[in-house]
């Protein structure tokens, strides 16, 4: 894997930021800030068309400083800043939490894929049912003393965005944007409707959540879903793969290459995680997700996994418990 930002290094710095990159003659990418957690922005993509206007793809975290961001953006890439479509590769608020005011201030349409639609009407604005969560604290094993940094990230989608979403995408669409031909590829796994965008014109794919070039993404992060989000994100990774010589640009860290090998790095490291689900399942009787998740290896160390980060592990503890007693992963 190669970073093929010139921005990057800027990002480096502790409270460091990259300004606004081109990619391509009619592509750039802007980060956006988000609060918490240990990614410090979102990357959004700017891509305009032979008509002069622009086709923001996850235009980022709902902030005043961030609108005022995206606003000078635009007017730094076209004349007049028109905004002729948003689109967003999952419903994650740090990915879309500005859709709902970019399309009010433009008049461009929204597009999600239709799962992720029927995720947002089926919840409202929260993903997680408080109720259903008390009781799923209950049933992980939480310490009483820790729920309640839990508790606070039921809501984690953005308020108002069901209603704001004009149209649904599915598999192999293509988004209506002037001189490009942008597919979208249904890959599931981070959320049951999370999407990628490939640009075959210009080498590019944009991977949103689902592969990253400095963490691996979280599984199993929007809401219930009727299949094992392990396995669906093991099978989406197969789709990306093929696509490995594109140049990739990601929801978080800096657009590279090497993208087959980031993309088998991945799923290896999803299903490595499975096989030590297997070993204490093996060694512990019935240990609870809590006791599990704490017996796991996580890149911040169990004692540092606080807030969403510890929700987030939790969940894919339970999930990968699942998925292992379904079908053992495969031995390396």
């Amino acid at each position: 894997m190669h970073n093929t930002s010139t921005q990057h290094t800027r990002a480096l710095d502790p409270g460091g930021l990259p300004p606004l990159e081109q990619v391509r003659d009619d592509v750039w990418s802007l980060a956006q800030p988000m609060p918490g957690g240990h990614l410090a922005y979102s990357l959004t993509y700017l891509l305009r068309g032979t008509d002069g206007g622009v086709h923001v793809v996850d235009p980022g975290w709902d902030s005043d400083a961030n609108w005022d961001r995206l606003t000078a953006a635009l007017a730094a890439i076209a004349p007049d800043g028109v905004v002729t479509g948003i689109t967003g590769t999952h419903l994650h608020p740090d990915h879309v939490g500005m859709a709902a005011r970019l399309r009010q201030a433009s008049g461009a349409p929204l597009a999600l894929h239709g799962v992720e639609r029927a995720t947002l009407e089926r919840h409202g604005t929260r993903l997680f049912d408080p109720d259903a969560m008390t009781g799923r604290l209950d049933g992980w094993g939480v310490p009483h003393e820790r729920r309640k940094e839990l508790s606070r990230f039921v809501d984690r989608s953005p308020e108002g965005l069901a209603p704001a979403v004009d149209s649904t995408l599915s598999d192999g669409d293509v988004l209506p944007v002037a001189g490009f031909r942008m597919v979208v590829m249904s890959t599931p796994g981070h959320t049951a409707g999370h999407i990628c965008l490939r640009d075959d014109d210009r080498g590019l794919l944009y991977t949103g959540d689902h592969v990253l070039p400095t963490v691996f993404a979280g599984l199993g992060l929007g809401g219930a879903t009727p299949s094992n989000p392990l396995a669906d994100y093991v099978a989406s990774i197969g789709r990306v793969r093929r696509y490995g010589h594109y140049e990739a640009l990601p929801g978080h860290g800096h657009r590279f290459t090497g993208l087959g090998e980031r993309a088998d790095e991945s799923a290896a490291h999803q299903l490595r995680r499975a096989r030590e689900v297997v070993a204490v399942l093996e060694a512990v009787e019935e240990p609870t997700v809590w006791d599990l998740a704490s017996r796991l290896t996580w890149t911040a160390g169990w004692e540092g996994l606080q807030g969403f980060q510890l929700l987030s592990a939790l969940s894919q503890t339970e999930m990968h418990r699942d998925f292992v007693r379904a079908q053992p992963p495969p031995r390396p």
